[in-house]
């Protein structure tokens, strides 16, 4: 059975502190959405709210992700594969919205990410995992 390739590990951890700061900044607007919003303003201060609490619950589910990534799990592989194509097309996006350098960089790190998790060894690494 092949060892992770580093790779793969270097996306997990990307991810692990990507799910990390989702839930950081999720936390920090639930305590700061008062201040954020001004006194009287309910409607903003429910729109932070949710905002908050869907920003934790993608840190979770971006660290589940993670953690299935070092585990060999196809599922986690295929998530972040359709959302680093979603990527691309919100670069897309962003390039004909006048947002040329956003764009270019979203589209180049989504390549990016996708590379390094369908080298040779990263194949053969959730290959054998899907076998066990």
């Amino acid at each position: 059975m092949p060892q992770r390739p580093g790779s793969v590990t270097f996306v997990a951890v990307l991810a692990y502190l990507n799910g990390i700061l989702s839930i950081i900044g999720g936390v920090v607007m639930l305590f700061t959405r008062g201040a954020m919003t001004g006194a009287g303003n309910a409607g903003t201060e429910a729109g932070i709210t949710t905002s908050a609490i869907i920003s934790i619950i993608l840190g979770i589910v971006i660290l589940i992700v993670a953690r299935g990534l070092l585990n060999g799990s196809a599922v986690s592989r295929g998530l972040v594969t359709v959302v680093m194509i979603i990527n691309i097309f919100n670069g897309i996006l962003l390039m004909f919205t006048l947002q040329f350098i956003s764009g270019i960089i979203d589209i180049l790190w989504a390549f990016l990410i996708l590379a390094l998790l369908f080298t040779r060894r990263a194949n053969a690494f959730f290959a054998s995992r899907q076998t066990t």
